[in-house]
C-alpha cells in the first residue's frame, strides 16, 4: 500500500502535472505527501545565460521559484485534505532525491522531455535505479486519474516482478489490467503468455487478461506504447531495465525509449 508518497515538485508546467498526480495518488491511498524542491545551482546554470549572473544572484532566483512552487503544493494539499510536508534542499538534484526517495513507498517525478527542466531531465531514468524504490513518470501534458486502465509490461524478469508487485495497490483498483508480453523479432511465444503472473495477480484480487505480441519491425518500446494508445491506458508498468558503469547509470533500450516517448504516465521498478 502506498502510505508515503514522495513528489519532486519544481516552477514548471510539468511540475504541475505530476503535483495533480501526486496528490491525488495521497488522497486516494490516504497516504503522507512530502514535497521535494532540489535547488541546483549547477542545473541553474545550465539553461541560463551566467554572464550577468552571480552565484547569489541564481539563488535568490531559485527561492523566489520555490516559494511559487510550495505556494502551489500547499494550495493543493490543502484541498485534499491530505497530510503533507514541503522541503527545500540545496544540493545534487539524484543525491537529495535519492536520499528522500529510497525510505518511501513511492517516487513521482516527471518525464524527461525537451520541455523538462535539467534537474528533471537529468535524474528520471536515473532515480528508480538508484533508490530500488517504485518511481512514477508523469508526462506534462497528463491530466485525469491514472490506474483505471492499466497495461504491465511482463518479461519475467526480475525487474518485471519488482514492478508488478510494487503496483499491487493500483492493480487492485483498477477497472481493467492487461499483462503483455513482447517477443522481440524471432522468438515465438513459449505457451500461454503471461498466464503464471495472471494467475498470481488473481489471487491478490487483481483480475487481469494476459496477451503477447510480436515485435516484428518495431521496438519492444513502440509495440507496448501503441498497445497502451489502443486500449486507452493511463498507466504502464514496467521494469527499469539498467546498470552501472563506474559512476555512471546506463539504461537500457526500452527503459530510454520509454521515459522519451510514453504519452501516459509509467510506473517503473529496479
Amino acid at each position: 500500500m502506498f502510505k508515503d508518497i514522495l513528489v519532486h515538485v519544481d516552477d514548471t508546467g510539468s511540475g504541475r502535472a505530476r503535483l495533480e498526480a501526486a496528490v491525488d495518488l495521497a488522497a486516494r491511498f490516504q497516504a503522507y505527501l512530502s514535497g521535494l524542491y532540489v535547488a541546483s545551482l549547477l542545473h541553474y546554470f545550465s539553461y541560463v545565460d551566467p554572464a550577468p549572473w552571480s552565484w547569489e544572484s541564481c539563488r535568490q532566483a531559485l527561492l523566489e521559484e520555490a516559494d511559487k512552487a510550495q505556494q502551489r503544493f500547499d494550495a493543493a494539499t490543502t484541498r485534499a485534505g491530505i497530510t503533507s510536508e514541503w522541503r527545500y534542499v540545496e544540493g545534487d538534484a539524484l543525491t537529495v532525491i535519492g536520499s528522500y526517495g529510497s525510505i518511501v513507498d513511492l517516487v513521482v517525478l516527471g518525464q524527461p522531455s525537451e520541455h523538462a527542466s535539467p534537474v528533471t531531465r537529468d535524474i528520471a531514468g536515473k532515480v528508480p535505479l538508484a533508490t530500488g524504490r517504485p518511481t512514477l513518470l508523469i508526462p506534462a501534458a497528463f491530466s485525469g486519474t491514472l490506474g483505471k486502465r492499466v497495461l504491465v509490461a511482463w518479461n519475467d524478469s526480475r525487474e518485471a516482478v519488482r514492478a508488478a508487485h510494487d503496483a499491487l495497490p493500483v492493480l487492485a483498483q483498477a477497472e481493467q489490467v492487461t499483462v503483455m508480453a513482447v517477443n522481440p523479432p524471432g522468438e515465438a511465444p513459449n505457451g500461454i503468455p503471461c498466464a503464471g503472473i495472471v494467475e498470481h495477480l488473481s489471487r491478490h484480487g487483481v483480475k487481469a487478461e494476459a496477451m503477447g505480441e510480436l515485435a516484428s519491425g518495431n521496438s519492444v518500446g513502440e509495440v507496448l506504447l501503441d498497445q497502451a494508445a489502443r486500449q486507452k491506458a493511463d498507466l504502464i508498468v514496467m521494469g527499469a531495465y539498467g546498470h552501472s558503469r563506474l559512476k555512471e547509470i546506463m539504461l537500457g533500450g526500452v527503459t530510454r525509449y520509454m521515459l522519451k516517448h510514453a504519452t501516459v504516465p509509467v510506473l517503473m521498478s529496479h
